[in-house]
């Protein structure tokens, strides 16, 4: 959950839904990474064509089914079931769902979100600097950032784990 804090002082949590401690980890840094490098540090131009659910990605699946079984069994396993389950008609409604407007946030937190000018933006500290160059050091020597924060917590009298693979 990420809590937002108003003017008031009140918070507004967003849940973040993530399947598994590292995906969340991956939400959070990419969060981070935003926050402290702006918008120009995240990959941008990812299409949203083959997104599950969409017109692109069933049609990608039914070229993968087909090109990985045999013809009758596509014709049973994926051409019959896909049929009587509407074709791509779930696809094409759940596009207009998703299109509809959606609730506001409310008006306060929407205030509260407009950006700063530039000359009011804070400085990351040089702590921070530091630690970044660290992790981007770990990440060159191919650790991921639970590898990275086991190796800084370890206890001075163990050695951390190191997995070889």
């Amino acid at each position: 959950m990420i809590g937002l804090r108003d003017k008031n002082g009140d918070v507004l949590w967003a849940s973040v839904p993530s399947g598994n401690l590292n995906q969340a980890i991956a939400e959070w840094e990419a969060i981070r990474v935003y926050m402290e490098e702006g918008p120009q540090a995240l990959p941008m131009g990812q299409s949203d064509e083959f997104e599950a659910g969409s017109v692109a990605y069933f049609h990608m699946c039914r070229q993968g089914y087909r090109s990985h079984h045999s013809f009758l069994r596509y014709i049973w396993g994926f051409l019959i079931i896909q049929f009587f389950s509407g074709w791509t008609i779930p696809c094409y409604i759940a596009a207009w769902i998703n299109n509809r407007p959606k609730a506001a946030f409310p008006k306060e937190v929407l205030e509260w979100s407009k950006p700063l000018p530039l000359e009011q933006h804070a400085m990351p500290s040089e702590a921070l600097l530091k630690e970044s160059a660290e992790i981007r050091k770990a990440f060159a020597k191919g650790q991921n950032l639970l590898d990275y924060f086991k190796v800084k917590f370890a206890e001075p009298d163990k050695e951390p784990a190191v997995d070889a693979s």
